[in-house]
């Protein structure tokens, strides 16, 4: 008995086999309405099968993009992380260097408030430079000698 064929299964049979045939890269290129066209006619099973394989293809691509990006992103977090540590530890030592030159400030200030005292000499104003926030308004001390009575 001969098998009748009928022209819609030759065009069937030779657009499965050249989806089969379709590169991964093609089929991820490929625009849906591309897809579509190429899809039209086939079987059901067929069809499902090709979109399946494109939608793992472009996950594949998502999440390898995904993953590039999440590597690029903690490469620039740890170079600003570096990078505020070195500024911490700047910050660190200039602290300690204006430390440094406040206690120098107080003690210059005490010696010169005890000077003050043994000589009778009124200090005006209190320092400003001893009342935050004013750490600058230094020059504006008014000192006032009283001749001595000896």
């Amino acid at each position: 008995m001969s098998k009748k064929i009928f022209l819609s299964q030759c065009k069937s049979e030779a657009r499965a086999r050249c989806n089969a045939q379709i590169s991964d890269d093609e089929l991820v290129a490929m625009t849906v309405k591309e897809l579509n066209k190429l899809l039209k006619g086939l079987p059901r099973d067929e069809t499902i099968k090709l979109k399946q394989r494109r939608r793992t293809l472009k996950n594949r691509g998502y999440a390898a993009n995904c993953r590039e990006k999440r590597m690029s992103q903690k490469e620039e977090l740890e170079t600003e992380k570096e990078r505020l540590k070195a500024e911490v530890h700047r910050l660190q030592r200039e602290n300690d260097v204006v430390k440094m030159e406040l206690t120098s400030l107080k003690n210059k200030y005490d010696a010169l408030q005890r000077f003050a005292e043994v000589n009778r000499i009124k200090v005006l104003t209190p320092p400003m430079f001893l009342t935050p926030p004013h750490f600058s308004h230094r020059d504006s001390m008014i000192v006032k000698s009283e001749p001595s009575q000896a």
